[in-house]
C-alpha cells in the first residue's frame, strides 16, 4: 500500500522534472521564442503548484493514500 509521503516524493519529482525539462528546453534553443515562452510559462507554473501539493503529502505522514 502507499503512504501519502510516499506519494508525495512521487508529486514532487514529477514537478521537478518538468521544470528541469521546461529549462532544458530554453538550453537547447527549441522554439521561435527567444528566453522563455508562452508553454514554458505554463509549464513552470502547473509544476509549482504541483512541487506544493507533493510537499503537503510528505507533512501527511506515513497514512494510507
Amino acid at each position: 500500500m502507499i503512504t501519502k509521503r510516499q506519494l508525495g516524493f512521487a508529486v514532487v519529482a514529477l514537478g521537478l522534472l518538468v521544470i528541469g525539462a521546461t529549462v532544458g528546453v530554453d538550453f537547447i534553443g527549441a522554439g521561435r521564442w527567444s528566453g522563455f515562452g508562452p508553454l514554458q510559462r505554463i509549464g513552470i507554473g502547473l509544476s509549482l503548484p504541483t512541487i506544493v501539493a507533493g510537499c503537503i503529502l510528505i507533512r501527511l505522514g506515513n497514512r494510507p493514500a
